[in-house]
């Protein structure tokens, strides 16, 4: 077969494939016609996680479902939660006692909230990741930071809105 006949191939069997009912994603528009995330409080003793998290979460609804997400005065429903904790941990250390890789555990907590009623629609769910990074390069915890919010936005998207079983 020459390779523009099987490319031709691989086109009609991936329109048919996209013919079949098929999606990817939690379904989210056909449950709630609009979604807001509101910032979410921060009761850990680490600051300016809030923009952050945020961030996370949107891209986690954006990644893993139809949702539309608009404003929180105009949404349907609420993303609404906390950041619990973050916490460092005392990590690994050399035989000279220099310590050479620590990481963060991030606990977070999540409910959606019908917007106007307050009533929880589904939570609160919790969330937590640990994350581990080397030492000597400043910027390794907030990679670490980012890895653990991304994780944890995962989750809580997840818990929040697959359908009930």
């Amino acid at each position: 077969m020459s390779r523009g006949r099987a490319c031709a191939a691989a086109l009609v069997l991936a329109w048919i494939a996209a013919g079949c009912g098929y999606s990817a994603g939690l379904g989210v528009a056909s449950r709630h016609r609009s979604v807001g995330v509101e910032f979410f409080g921060n009761d850990s003793y680490e600051r300016d996680l809030e923009r952050p998290f945020d961030d996370q979460v949107t891209l986690s609804l954006r990644d893993l479902s139809d949702a539309p997400i608009v404003d929180v005065a105009r949404a349907d429903v609420l993303v609404r939660g906390k950041i619990r904790t973050y916490a460092r941990r005392s990590g690994i250390r050399s035989h000279e006692n220099v310590l050479l890789e620590t990481g963060v555990t991030i606990e977070v907590e999540g409910s959606l909230v019908e917007r106007g009623t307050e009533k929880v629609l589904r939570g609160p769910f919790k969330a937590s990741c640990a994350v581990g990074y080397l030492l000597g390069d400043t910027e390794n915890e907030f990679a670490a930071r980012d890895r653990a919010l991304r994780h944890i936005a995962d989750e809580i998207v997840l818990d929040l809105f697959s359908p009930p079983h």
